[in-house]
C-alpha cells in the first residue's frame, strides 16, 4: 500500500469536455470532489486546488486510467505523482463497491483512488518522455492513419472499377493497396478519355516505377477493352467519382513516402552519431538484426517506458508476445495475447521476420521452431522473445549486438 507515503489519493475520471476528480486520505475517507472543465483554466486551477491540500507535492498521488493527454501532462509538470490504471481493472474495482453495475463518472473517480489506496504498488508512476519521444510517437500515429486512409482509398477505386471496368484490376498488384504505378496509369487512363492514353506515355511510366510484372503489349490489350454495359449516365459518373479519389491516393502516397524518409534520415543520424565508449539506447537497438528505422521508431514510441526501465515483461505483453495462460484444475489453455499494442505489434513481426533473414543463429531458432511443429506466426513470436532478452540484457549491459558471441557458444557446445 501506498498509505505511508502519500497522504491524500486523488482519482480523475476523465471525459470529453468535464472531468471529476475525487480526493481520499490514507484511510480511505473522502475528503472533497470537484468537476473541472478541460481546458486550460480548468486543468491550471484543478491542480492548484489540489496543491493546496497539501504542504508536499510528494504527498499527494493521481490515478487515471488513460496515460497521456493534457491532463496527465498538466499534473506531471507541477511535480504530483501520477499512476495509470488500466480501465479493465478499473472495471473489476467497481465490483468491489457495487455489485449492480452502477456507473457514473463520481463513482469511477472514487474507485480510482481506492484502488490507488489499496494496491498502488502494483501500477506504474508515469513519467513525462522526452520531447523527441513525443514528436515520434505523433508521427508515428499519423503515419499508421496515412496506412488505414491508404487501404480505404484503394478499396473505394477497386471497388468503383468492378462496377465499370473490371479487367483494369488484372493489371494491378495482388493482395495489396494499390502501388503508384497502377494508380498514376489509372489516372492517366480516365484523364485521357475517350480514347487510352499514348504507347509513349505508359513506356514512360513503366521506366519511372521499373514495372517488369506486366509488359506494354498487355497494358495496352488490357486499356483497349471497352468497360461493363451500364445505364446511360453511369459510366461517366463513376468516371468523375475515380476522378476526385486519383488525388486523394496521390497525396496520401506522397504524406506517407515524407514520413518514411524522415524516419530514415533520422535512423540514418543515430546510427552516424554514436559514440561506442558511451552508447545510448537507441544506437544499441540499431544494432540488433532485423532492426530498421520504423521498428526503433515503433520501440521508442509505443514502448518508451518498458525500454527505459528494462522490462522485459512489459514489452511481451505490450507487443503480444507473452501468451495467457487459463488454467481451471486439470484444464490448460495457452492463448496467444489480443490485448496488446498493434502498431508495436505490427513492428515485432517485422522485426522477427527480417532477423530470420539476416541472422543465422534466429534462422536456426526459426527453423528449429518450425519442427517442432509451430506454424509461421508462432515461430516468429518465438524468435521475437529471444530477441526481446537479448535486447533488455543489451540496454542493462551497455554493449553492441555481437554474432560472434551465438557462434563461439555453438562452437562449444558441439
Amino acid at each position: 500500500m501506498l498509505t505511508h507515503r502519500f497522504q491524500f489519493l486523488v482519482g480523475i475520471d476523465l471525459g470529453r469536455w468535464l472531468h471529476q476528480a475525487c480526493v481520499l486520505d490514507a484511510n480511505g475517507e473522502l475528503v472533497a470532489e470537484k468537476g473541472f472543465a478541460h481546458s486550460r483554466e480548468g486543468l491550471s486551477e484543478t491542480v492548484t486546488w489540489l496543491l493546496s491540500l497539501v504542504k508536499d507535492p510528494d504527498h499527494l498521488a493521481v490515478a487515471i486510467e488513460k496515460p497521456h493527454g493534457a491532463v496527465v501532462d498538466t499534473l506531471l509538470a507541477r511535480g504530483l505523482a501520477v499512476f495509470a490504471v488500466n480501465p479493465k481493472q478499473v472495471d473489476r474495482f467497481r465490483d468491489r463497491h457495487s455489485l449492480s453495475g452502477a456507473k457514473d463518472d463520481r463513482r469511477d473517480a472514487f474507485v480510482l483512488a481506492d484502488a490507488l489506496r489499496t494496491d498502488g504498488h502494483r501500477f506504474q508512476r508515469l513519467q513525462l518522455p522526452p520531447p523527441e519521444i513525443i514528436a515520434l510517437r505523433q508521427l508515428l500515429t499519423a503515419r499508421f492513419q496515412l496506412i488505414k486512409l491508404h487501404v480505404a482509398l484503394s478499396s473505394q477505386i477497386q471497388d468503383l472499377l468492378i462496377q465499370c471496368r473490371p479487367h483494369l484490376l488484372s493489371l494491378a498488384p495482388r493482395n495489396r493497396p494499390l502501388d503508384s504505378f497502377f494508380a498514376e496509369l489509372l489516372e492517366l487512363f480516365f484523364d485521357s478519355q475517350p480514347r487510352p492514353p499514348a504507347p509513349d506515355e505508359i513506356r514512360a511510366l513503366i521506366r519511372k516505377h521499373h514495372i517488369r510484372r506486366v509488359k506494354l503489349e498487355d497494358i495496352l490489350h488490357v486499356l483497349q477493352q471497352p468497360s461493363l454495359q451500364l445505364a446511360s449516365g453511369t459510366l461517366e459518373a463513376l468516371s468523375a467519382h475515380l476522378a476526385v479519389l486519383f488525388p486523394q491516393l496521390k497525396l496520401v502516397r506522397r504524406q506517407r513516402r515524407d514520413v518514411d524518409q524522415y524516419l530514415e534520415r533520422w535512423f540514418a543520424e543515430i546510427q552516424r552519431d554514436c559514440p561506442p565508449h558511451q552508447p545510448s539506447d537507441n544506437a544499441l537497438l540499431a544494432s540488433l538484426p532485423g532492426v530498421g528505422a520504423l521498428v526503433l521508431a515503433t520501440l521508442l514510441g509505443h514502448a518508451h517506458d518498458a525500454i527505459r526501465l528494462r522490462n522485459r515483461d512489459a514489452l511481451r505483453s505490450l507487443g503480444g508476445i507473452a501468451p495467457v495462460t487459463k488454467q481451471s484444475g486439470q484444464r490448460r489453455q495457452v492463448l496467444m495475447r489480443r490485448a496488446r499494442s498493434q502498431p508495436l505489434a505490427y513492428a515485432l513481426h517485422h522485426w522477427a521476420a527480417i532477423a530470420v533473414l539476416r541472422d543465422s543463429h534466429f534462422k536456426h531458432h526459426y527453423q528449429r521452431l518450425r519442427r517442432k511443429g509451430h506454424h509461421h506466426a508462432r515461430a516468429l513470436r518465438g524468435v521475437m522473445d529471444r530477441l526481446l532478452s537479448l535486447a533488455v540484457a543489451m540496454l542493462r549491459d551497455r554493449s553492441f549486438y555481437d554474432p560472434s558471441r551465438f557462434r563461439k557458444r555453438a562452437a562449444r557446445t558441439t
